[in-house]
């Protein structure tokens, strides 16, 4: 039912009143019916055009959208739960719920006249009436003070919600996530390989793990029926991969419909979801319902997303700009030149992006560090231009040194581990196949050694080894297999791994 208001919608405490109001509040609704008069309802959204704002239609009993007439309208199609988060559609009601003071009227001398005799008992009503006010005043300001220091935050203003609306024009992957997680409790981060899609959902997990919240990381489709219902949130990465079979595809999208039926539109859960663009591109009729809708392409991202990955990885790898003052820092620091930077952080055509192979936050990730500090800006360029040709030359050079072996079995370790490779979870049959084909032999003390050395591609947190770059990982795998193979001791022989295998040779074969 649509609940008529006096006064205007609760702009500055949005989420606070859909909570009260609502069971869910993503269906609150605060916003004008078809005579102009303001209320709330709570019913599920619509998605509303651009330059529209919705209306209420109490005849229809249903979600309408009319023309936006103020200032800053939407410019691009969105969910009616967050009209209000656009100040266009914001002025319509404030307008409507303004009113100005009525006219001056000249009292008639009957008026006068019951006025001068009613004097007297006005003013002693008056008298008493202020007295009994002030006292509830005191009364009402005294108990709402003790309840306040009792609570944890004050509920004048959500300052969930003031970070929203700052946020509204920033076009940074990582905002335009967040916006989404306001649409619906289901994103879709869509990607080639290596254009981000990990980094940003690992962003995501420690600041959810920081708010205590209940975040569980599945990789394996085996892992989803392991989802219970309850708050928190879940992240699905790398469940699709590009060779699957449509029916693969089919399989696991269903198994992804399930989960998001099981814990979002019948618990209180938000999924995260991680697909390459070369699947939902090649099988776009398989992700059609309105959830896989609410989608963030980091195949286009910003100038700001560029710079930002950009200076992450430089501080990581002790790289600063030409004329930075870095003689305080005491490890190596390279200089990295003007032309260099804008070349890294300059958008790049979706075309250009799967010419290459990879996208371009992992093509900064691994020229930051894989190029040494001598022939940094000379090499810098052609890194970005031709990444997986580069990377493949530079793990063949590693795969094929023997004097290398212990390192190399350490790397082929993680390669192959879904997750991340703790002294815990050490393969042993895979460890000794790999230490008899490369006739040596060492113990787990030495592997963990080995691990620590290769800090050019792996990372270490926590006695926990994994891919700093995780598209790394599947160039190495199949590295590995291809060379296996061509021994006559192939460790996982598969169409999937032949046919990618012939797809690699073929991108480097053309950069180069």
């Amino acid at each position: 039912m649509f609940n008529i208001i006096e006064t205007s919608c609760p702009y500055n405490n949005w989420v606070i009143t859909a909570r009260k109001l609502c069971a869910d509040p993503d269906r609150y609704h605060c916003l004008i019916d078809e005579f102009s008069r303001p209320g709330w309802i709570c019913t599920d959204p619509i998605w509303v055009e651009a330059d529209k704002c919705p209306v209420f239609n109490t005849a229809a009993n249903q979600l309408n959208y009319g023309p936006c007439a103020g200032d800053n309208c939407p410019t691009s199609l969105y969910r009616s739960s967050l009209y209000h988060l656009y100040e266009g559609c914001r002025t319509t009601v404030l307008e409507i719920t303004t009113y100005s003071k009525p006219p001056n009227v000249s009292p008639t001398s009957e008026a006068k006249e019951h006025v001068s005799t009613s004097r007297l008992a006005l003013a002693l009503g008056l008298i008493v009436g202020i007295l009994a006010i002030c006292i509830i005043a005191v009364v009402v300001a005294v108990t709402y003070y003790r309840r306040r220091k009792k609570r944890k935050g004050s509920y004048q203003e959500d300052p969930e919600e003031k970070k929203e609306m700052l946020t509204l024009d920033d076009d940074r992957a990582l905002a335009r996530t967040k916006r989404a997680f306001q649409t619906g409790k289901f994103v879709v981060l869509k990607g080639i390989q290596g254009a981000g899609k990990t980094f940003l959902a690992k962003r995501f997990r420690e600041e959810w793990i920081k708010q205590n919240a209940d975040v569980k990381w599945i990789c394996e489709p085996k892992h989803i029926s392991d989802i219970s219902q309850g708050t928190g949130y879940c992240i699905l990465e790398d469940l699709f991969y590009e060779l699957q079979l449509e029916k693969e595809v089919l399989e696991i999208r269903n198994m992804v419909d399930q989960l998001y039926e099981g814990v979002v539109l019948n618990g209180n859960k938000k999924i995260l979801l991680t697909v390459t663009s070369l699947i939902m591109d090649r099988h776009p009729s398989l992700f059609v319902k309105h959830h896989y809708q609410n989608l963030i392409d980091l195949d286009h991202l910003c100038t700001e997303d560029l710079k930002e990955i950009l200076e992450f990885h430089m501080e990581q790898n002790s790289i600063v700009r030409v004329g930075e003052d870095y003689r305080n820092d005491k490890r190596s620091t390279t200089q990295m030149s003007e032309d260099c930077f804008e070349r890294a952080t300059a958008i790049t055509d979706y075309g250009i992006l799967k010419g290459r192979g990879i996208g371009k936050p992992a093509s900064i990730a691994l020229a930051c560090k894989l190029i040494g500090q001598n022939k940094f800006n000379e090499e810098f360029g052609r890194w970005i231009k031709s990444p997986v040709s580069w990377l493949i030359s530079d793990l063949n050079s590693l795969l094929n040194d023997k004097k290398q072996k212990r390192s190399i079995i350490a790397l082929t370790m993680v390669a192959f581990e879904p997750e991340e490779l703790s002294p815990d979870n050490i393969n042993s049959d895979l460890l000794n196949k790999f230490m008899k084909l490369e006739n040596c032999n060492f113990n787990r003390n030495s592997l963990i050694a080995a691990l620590k050395e290769l800090r050019t591609y792996l990372e270490e947190k926590d006695g926990h080894f994994t891919f700093q770059v995780p598209v790394v990982r599947k160039r190495c795998e199949l590295l590995v297999n291809m060379n296996l193979t061509n021994h006559g001791n192939p460790l996982v022989v598969s169409e999937e791994i032949v046919i990618t295998a012939e797809l690699e040779i073929t991108v480097v074969v053309e950069e180069l």
